[in-house]
């Protein structure tokens, strides 16, 4: 067989293992068509959704999750070209003259070597690279889960509060026609007409807020669960487990300040700073490259050699050092300061959920008691003629807003309780845990 055609074998295997460029154009009108026809068709229409089910749910469904695992699994596929050895090159040359042989044939190729701290630089930066983007996956998913959590919240509070505005709207309302007819008779002043038609008025305003609020927490749950707002219009959720408490054997603050995703991610940017150092430092030294290579030179075989140098620059590399070593101290500062902002941000929240705490007891223990015995007193009265409708009315006004505090104060419990799992970030609902482990235990099952 001639070297020509076992050349040519040679050059049609090399390109057919080659791949081919496959186009994915983008549809502008895909994804919202996609959206408008996803639904939530894991339980029963009439199924109460746990804080577990739902984040499961945005997890195959929200669009930041998606792209957050886009970048993580570029990452990753970067960090296998990483450990590619560089690419040699090669040079044919062909000559002619008029001698006796007059053709010259040569070829040469350059190889770089993979020097040791180089490539080590080099796949160190590659697997950082991958530890940030799996970190920034954590952080988008507790992202949409606090958003989540936040909003189912926000929902179940608005339904409470809805449902007691309605009667207090009422009962405001029908003292304030009452109180009208009694200053038509001349039995009281205006003015005390006018108070009632305000409160009245202020009733009614809470009501359409609640319900405002209602349908503001529709959205926030849609878009966390990558869902369109018509999906989640019906959509109930359970109160069952609602952690009212950190339990003890959570993370500490001095725990989360060491192991949070976004702490991890910034020692993973002083590791990537220390890296680039540790590059520059190796830059001192010349870079070698070799040029084995082989001619034909009219009539005579040749083998010549090159060895190439590329030299570091004239101050010896000493000023991109100095400026790797301050980029690390900055890096060192940085993880510095994120530790104390988490710190005083736990802190913070663990005074916020006494304080609610507190405040919740005293709605109900003291004020929610003092109001119902007022109003059964009131109640007590008018069956004894000592009272009219009016002064029954405002007593029972009075211990429908002293149950629409007490649903704030848990509400205000509830948000400081989600702050504090902020903070920490770790959730209180075992379900929830779960769900989080099973799922960055997934995706990072190759780290």
């Amino acid at each position: 067989m001639s070297g020509r055609v076992i050349l040519a074998m040679t050059v049609g295997l090399a390109l057919s293992a080659c791949q081919t460029y496959v186009p994915v154009p983008q549809r502008l009108d895909a994804y919202p068509a996609a959206l408008a026809a996803r639904n939530l068709d894991e339980y029963p229409a009439d199924h109460a959704w746990t804080s577990g089910q739902l984040l499961a749910a945005a997890l195959v469904r929200n669009p930041q999750i998606s792209q957050a695992l886009a970048t993580y699994r570029t990452a990753v596929a970067s960090a296998k070209v990483a450990r590619v050895r560089p690419a040699l090159s090669l040079t044919l040359t062909v000559e002619y003259s008029r001698d006796a042989s007059p053709w010259l044939y040569g070829g040469g190729a350059d190889i770089p070597l993979d020097q040791k701290p180089r490539r080590e630089a080099r796949l160190s930066s590659a697997d950082l690279g991958t530890l940030q983007a799996y970190y920034d996956y954590c952080e988008a998913v507790w992202s949409v889960r606090s958003a989540l959590n936040r909003a189912r919240i926000d929902h179940l509070a608005a339904e409470i509060e809805i449902a007691d505005s309605w009667p207090l709207a009422e009962a405001r309302q029908l003292r304030a026609d009452r109180m009208d007819a009694r200053v038509e008779a001349g039995e009281d002043p205006r003015s005390v007409a006018l108070i009632a038609r305000s409160d009245a008025a202020t009733a009614h305003h809470r009501l359409a807020d609640a319900m405002a609020k209602r349908d503001q927490t529709n959205i926030a749950v849609a878009k966390a669960l990558g869902v369109s707002p018509a999906v989640v219009a019906n959509l109930k959720f359970s109160t069952s487990g609602e952690p009212s408490d950190p339990p003890q054997s959570r993370v500490t603050g001095t725990q989360a300040a060491q192991t949070r995703r976004d702490i991890l991610r910034a020692v993973a940017d002083y590791d990537l700073a220390e890296n680039a150092l540790r590059l520059e430092i190796a830059r001192q030294y010349p870079e070698v490259r070799l040029g084995p290579g082989y001619s034909w030179d009219h009539g005579v075989a040749k083998l010549p050699f090159n060895l190439a140098l590329a030299l570091p620059p004239s101050d010896m590399n000493r000023a991109a050092i100095n400026q790797a070593e301050a980029k690390r101290a900055q890096a060192g500062k940085t993880l510095e300061s994120m530790q104390a902002d988490i710190l005083s941000e736990i802190d913070h929240a663990v005074r916020a959920v006494a304080l609610a705490r507190l405040q919740l007891g005293l709605a109900r223990d003291r004020d929610l008691p003092a109001a119902q015995s007022a109003a059964n007193a009131a109640i007590r009265s008018l069956k004894a003629g000592e009272a009219d409708r009016t002064d029954e009315l405002a007593a029972r006004s009075a211990r429908l807003e002293a149950e629409l505090a007490l649903n704030e104060a848990q509400r205000a419990l509830a948000a400081a309780t989600a702050d504090l799992q902020d903070a920490l970030r770790t959730p209180f609902d075992p379900e929830e845990l779960a769900v989080l482990e099973s799922n960055l235990r997934q995706v990072g099952g190759g780290l």
